[in-house]
């Protein structure tokens, strides 16, 4: 029987994603996890196929969230499913340790297919994802500067950059990536010079220019 997890703070969202895995695999186990610390206290207790992952729900809104997941459970395949933009975010998590990367603005039907090809095959991109990939191992990660400013950023400098566009200011941000202060001072230093900002109001502007936040 293949076992899936589908870790997601949106109850609306992991009714309408269990429908559809119960569509793709008719016999499937699904559990459901709406926050981090349940997602980890599940893949602590069971063995699971198949983890579809919300990448911004409490307890985790940050790349590293695919780190701690594979230190529970190793062989377990990853697909994230956020709303975020993935011409900016899903590289990011391939290269982490993501079997794959759907937005969730997707069709059932491609979500259907992401599910079966994960399974199936170990891996899903979209077209856009697999051309960008591509992309990156023939020509280099310059080829994705330039079609996005928001792709200068580091992983971690991406992190902080969302919190920053949701309105939380140093301290909280330090709370929720669990930084120092001053770190976090540092990078929004580094992310203001790389996209050639001034202040929040023109971060929040880029970001909602090329990115799905």
């Amino acid at each position: 029987m293949t076992e899936i997890l589908i870790a997601d703070d949106h109850g609306i969202v992991r009714l309408g994603t269990s429908i559809v895995v119960k569509e793709a695999l008719p016999l499937a186990k699904v559990t459901q996890a709406e926050d981090f610390d349940e997602m980890i206290n599940l893949l602590s207790e069971r063995q699971y196929d198949l983890l579809l992952l919300d990448i911004n729900m409490p307890g985790g809104n940050n790349i590293k969230m695919v780190e701690k997941v594979l230190m529970v459970q190793p062989n377990i395949k990853i697909l994230v499913f956020s709303s975020y933009d993935e011409t900016l975010y899903a590289l990011r998590y391939l290269q982490a340790g993501a079997a794959g990367y759907l937005n969730k603005n997707t069709s059932k039907a491609d979500l259907k297919d992401a599910i079966l090809a994960v399974i199936q095959r170990g891996k899903y991109m979209s077209p856009e994802v697999r051309e960008l990939y591509y992309n990156t191992l023939t020509m280099g990660k310059s080829v994705l500067k330039a079609d996005n400013p928001l792709n200068k950023l580091s992983n971690r400098e991406v992190d902080v950059a969302k919190y920053l566009v949701q309105g939380m200011g140093i301290m909280e941000v330090s709370k929720a990536l669990n930084l120092s202060t001053s770190t976090v001072s540092t990078y929004k230093t580094r992310i203001f010079e790389k996209l050639q900002v001034d202040n929040i109001a023109e971060l929040i502007e880029t970001f909602r220019l090329h990115s799905g936040v």
